[in-house]
């Protein structure tokens, strides 16, 4: 998993915490690894399709800019930015298919769970 995804993922629990009622809280816990299948699945069938992997690596690079010095006013300057550069990767095509079909099945004993989970968090936080 890429940093970038786990940060945003982070982020969203930060905000999630702060403004979720404990039944929302649970539920999406509940749904954690249900959502990873799923976008895992997704990735894969996308590969498959195109033929090719996709990394994609958050690289610093320098750029000149203008910045606001110490007085208020700007100047040219250098800084740093981020840029997102993608790698194309060859597949195997069988190999990838036959990991859909596995994440395929682990998303419908998934499915079974999380229905079994949010049925728990129900009776646990019942409706507020």
């Amino acid at each position: 998993m890429s940093l970038l995804r786990v940060s945003m993922m982070l982020a969203g629990l930060a905000v999630l915490a702060g403004c979720a009622t404990p039944l929302e809280q649970c539920l999406y816990a509940a749904e954690r690894d249900q959502r990873e299948i799923s976008r895992e699945l997704d990735e894969r069938r996308g590969n498959l399709q195109r033929g090719f992997r996709i990394e994609r690596v958050l690289t610093p690079v320098m750029e000149s800019g203008f910045c606001v010095n110490a007085e208020g006013v700007l100047e040219p300057c250098m800084r740093w930015e981020h840029e997102t550069r993608e790698t194309h990767h060859r597949i195997n095509p069988e190999l990838e298919a036959e990991r859909i079909a596995l994440l395929e099945r682990q998303l419908a004993r998934e499915d079974g769970r999380v229905a079994q989970a949010a049925a728990t968090c129900r009776a646990t936080y019942p409706a507020e």
